[in-house]
């Protein structure tokens, strides 16, 4: 149990973890500085393997942590010992989660790094974006090709990565990969039944995409899990860059799938602040097509879905966000309204 340079570098690196934590300043320096570069190293590392690595690392953890029980058992170890081992494995991986990707919890919101204010509640606006909402989801899908919403995935891949370029380095994101694609999940069934649609890996920085995902959803996904990439936290930024970077694509698929994938926040938010009648009229207001396609789409995966694990599931991630600074937890994806407003994106 000598101290030995590995469990210094591992308490410097700790150090640096709590130090994000406490403060903004540090945390926004990892997110613009240090975790476009780590990011950068680590997905290229792996770019090669079509396959995500981020299961197997919990996995190949999880046994190494056995692993080092029983053979301290075995060899008649101390206790004492056993839980050194096995705390500085731990250790590892919490530090690995955070400089690989986990700090970018701890960076300031969106809202301070461009100087914006947010927003109070004004009935008017809101009225206004729902109207706006609606006639521009209306006119996109009525666009659409006729034959199929599917997209090639090179070129949805190439039109969401341009999307991001040309966003301005002001809001603090990093810049796209060429060698950055999606990976396939080794259990894809599991994350269906707990309602997972992606999610990005914070120990090779992957990004994940579930193979279940219906077209029209695949575009939004993508976009959103591409942000937490290129350094977004928070879920209501995520949406918010899934859905400026759709509605901003000149391909109709992915415009329409910007617009489609908040249509669940929206009547949320409006569900909350309309009386019965006028909700029911903003529903009517929706081309019929598009509210089929939203009851099908969610019948869909509420076959796929394990209540149990699903419950299991939506209370540790919430407690999960809550405990890295993301005081609203799992409600934070019901935000994206609010950013969308206080940021002025045009509905046109």
């Amino acid at each position: 149990m000598r101290i030995k340079l590995r469990h210094i570098i591992l308490l410097f690196l700790l150090a640096f973890v709590l130090a994000a934590r406490l403060s903004e300043q540090i945390g926004e320096w990892y997110s613009t500085v240090l975790y476009p570069l780590t990011s950068s190293a680590l997905s290229w590392l792996v770019s090669w393997i079509p396959f995500s690595l981020e299961e197997l690392v919990v996995v190949v953890a999880v046994v190494l942590l056995i692993l080092i029980i029983v053979s301290g058992h075995v060899r008649r170890e101390s206790l004492k010992n056993i839980c050194f081992r096995s705390l500085e494995l731990v250790l590892w991986v919490y530090v690995w989660f955070y400089i690989g990707w986990g700090c970018n919890y701890y960076r300031e919101s969106i809202y301070s790094r461009c100087d914006v204010e947010r927003q109070e509640y004004d009935d008017a606006v809101f009225r206004e974006f729902l109207s706006d909402y609606s006639n521009d989801l209306n006119c996109v899908f009525e666009v659409l090709p006729d034959d199929s919403l599917v997209i090639d995935q090179s070129k949805l891949e190439t039109d969401v990565k341009s999307g991001f370029s040309a966003v301005s380095k002001s809001y603090g994101l990093a810049s796209p990969r060429r060698w950055q694609h999606p990976k396939l999940l080794l259990f894809n069934d599991l994350y269906s039944s707990v309602g997972v649609l992606g999610f990005v890996g914070p120990f090779f920085c992957e990004t994940q995409m579930n193979a279940d995902l219906l077209p029209d959803q695949l575009p939004f996904v993508y976009a959103h899990e591409y942000s937490h990439l290129l350094g977004v936290s928070s879920e209501d930024e995520a949406n918010f860059w899934g859905y400026v970077i759709c509605t901003g694509s000149d391909i109709p698929q992915v415009r329409y799938s910007g617009y489609y994938s908040i249509l669940p926040y929206v009547l949320v938010n409006a569900s909350r602040v309309l009386s019965e009648e006028e909700y029911r009229s903003f529903v009517s207001s929706v081309n019929p097509e598009i509210i089929a396609q939203y009851n099908s789409q969610r019948e869909y995966w509420n076959d796929k879905y394990s209540k149990t694990l699903g419950r299991i599931q939506s209370a540790a991630y919430n407690a999960f966000l809550k405990g890295n600074k993301v005081s609203s937890g799992t409600a934070s994806y019901l935000e994206v309204i609010d950013m969308i407003i206080s940021f002025g994106v045009s509905l046109k």
